[in-house]
């Protein structure tokens, strides 16, 4: 997976630390990315388009500050990772009014630049949105794995069951399976793959799925437990 980073800072000198850090950061990790620099909010934006998976904003500029810039980018970009930098960690307080993921404190340390790289890609992996499409008879839907709450093998059928609706088609579950974000999903039995977003509770043989109990076998339980902790773990890190 390749990241796409944007870098707002009015200090040249600050916004060249940051691209050595993920230029180090990504040496280290063995990954791909892009970044572009800008140096006001208001160049960045300038015809904004949600290109960005992280865009590193300082919140003290000149021309139009960072909590300005950011609820801006909000009008038009729910999606995009916002980290705050700024030399008071007061300042980022209100970081919350526009779902800010973190906020980095000057002069960027690379140690807590790569333990909070961690924790934002993460974040990314998780949100970015994964499309297929599902072929139904003579028309071809397509479903946003997040709105996936589990997917069910009837016969030589997959059912998708979703926040949207059930969809249908031949298949397998393997098949369905190499579609799917690593991480996000697991076998609770032979016949059901789970979206481990929408687990509410475990309870006995039972796990409970936007409110449909399905029952974890005993072969699979440890795996699946294992699963979803990881998954919520790491959310919260």
């Amino acid at each position: 997976m390749k990241y796409s980073f944007a870098v707002v800072d009015d200090e040249k000198e600050q916004t060249d630390a940051v691209c050595e850090m993920l230029k180090r950061y990504f040496k280290e990790t063995k990954g791909e990315y892009s970044v572009s620099v800008f140096h006001d909010g208001a160049e960045l934006l300038t015809d904004y388009k949600p290109l960005y998976d992280v865009i590193f904003l300082d919140i003290e500029m000149e021309q139009i500050n960072g909590m300005k810039t950011a609820k801006r980018i909000r009008k038009t970009d729910e999606r995009t990772a916002i980290v705050f930098i700024t030399r008071l960690a007061r300042l980022a307080i209100g970081g919350y009014e526009v779902s800010a993921l973190d906020f980095i404190v000057k002069p960027v340390e690379y140690d807590a630049f790569s333990y909070k790289m961690k924790k934002i890609l993460s974040h990314v992996d998780k949100s970015k949105a994964v499309f297929f499409s599902i072929k139904q008879d003579d028309r071809i839907d397509f479903l946003n794995e997040d709105d996936i709450t589990y997917i069910e093998v009837i016969d030589h059928s997959v059912v998708y069951h979703t926040v949207k609706g059930d969809y249908r088609e031949w298949g397998t579950l393997k098949n369905a399976e190499r579609q799917l974000t690593e991480g996000k999903f697991a076998y609770c039995n032979r016949c059901y793959i789970v979206n481990l977003r929408y687990v509410t509770k475990i309870e006995g043989d039972s796990v409970v799925v936007n409110g449909v109990p399905l029952i974890i076998s005993r072969y699979k339980k440890k795996d699946f437990t294992e699963a979803l902790l990881s998954f919520w773990g790491e959310r919260t890190v």
